[in-house]
C-alpha cells in the first residue's frame, strides 16, 4: 500500500471515530461552544457560514418539509372523510330501494353525482353462467372474479368494449369491483376520462366497501330473468 493510500485509510478511520463520538455525545458542542464558533461550513452560494447558521437553515428546511407532509396528511384525511360520507349516503339510498331497477338507477345517479364517475355499468351473472367455462363474456375477467378483489387501471380495448359499450373509447382508467351475492356474481365497472383517476397503486378500501354494500343490496332484490 502506498503512503498516500495509508493516509487516506487513516483519515477515513479517524473521520468515522469522530462521527461515532459525536453521535454518542450530541451535547459535545454545548460543553465546548468555543469550538462550535470556530467551525465554518461552505454555503451553496460560495460564502462560508457558521455551523449554527447552517443548522438553523437545515431546521427551517426540515420544518417546511414537515409542514408539506402535514398538509398532505390533512388533505388525505379530509378526502377519506368525504368518501365515508358519500358511502354512507349511498348505503342509505340503497337500503330504501325496493327492486332491482331502483338499485341500478340509484347506483347510476349517485356514482355519477357523488363520486364523479363518467361511466357506470353493472354486469351480473347467475352462478351457473359464471361457472360455465364457455361463456365468452367472462373471458379476461375470470381471474378478477376469482380473486374477489377490486382492480384499478387501464384495461384492453376488448374488455372496455364489453364493460362500457359505446362509451369505451372515452374511458382512460377504470375501477372494477367484484359483486358477490348468494345466487349471482357480477362486475361493477366505474370508468373515468382521466388516466390518473384509477391506477393500480391506489387504495381500494372504499371500493371493497362499495362492493360489499352493492352485493348485500342485490341479495334482497331480484333481477329480472334470474
Amino acid at each position: 500500500m502506498s503512503p498516500q493510500s495509508e493516509r487516506t485509510t487513516d483519515y477515513s478511520e479517524m473521520e468515522q471515530v469522530v462521527i461515532d463520538f459525536l453521535n454518542k455525545n450530541p451535547n459535545f458542542f454545548e460543553r465546548n461552544p468555543d469550538i462550535l464558533c470556530k467551525l465554518r461550513l461552505p454555503h451553496t452560494s460560495g460564502e462560508a457560514v457558521s455551523l449554527i447558521e447552517r443548522q438553523v437553515t437545515a431546521l427551517r428546511e426540515q420544518g417546511e418539509q414537515n409542514r408539506r407532509k402535514l398538509d398532505e396528511f390533512v388533505a388525505i384525511a379530509r378526502e377519506n372523510e368525504l368518501l365515508n360520507d358519500r358511502l354512507h349516503h349511498l348505503t342509505v339510498k340503497l337500503i330504501e330501494c325496493c327492486d332491482f331497477d331502483e338499485v341500478i338507477n340509484t347506483l347510476q345517479d349517485l356514482l355519477h353525482d357523488d363520486f364523479r364517475a363518467e361511466a357506470v355499468e353493472l354486469h351480473l351473472y347467475s352462478t351457473s353462467e359464471a361457472d360455465a367455462q364457455t361463456n365468452p363474456d367472462l373471458d379476461g375477467f375470470r381471474e378478477f372474479l376469482n380473486s374477489n378483489k377490486p382492480r384499478c387501471g387501464r384495461f384492453p380495448t376488448k374488455q372496455l368494449k364489453y364493460l362500457f359499450g359505446p362509451q369505451a373509447d372515452d374511458i382512460a382508467s377504470t375501477a372494477l369491483i367484484p359483486i358477490s351475492g348468494e345466487s349471482l356474481l357480477g362486475i361493477l365497472a366505474i370508468g373515468s376520462h382521466s388516466e390518473h383517476r384509477f391506477h393500480p397503486g391506489m387504495g381500494t378500501d372504499y371500493l371493497i366497501r362499495l362492493g360489499e354494500i352493492v352485493s348485500k343490496t342485490l341479495e334482497v332484490v331480484s333481477e329480472p330473468g334470474l
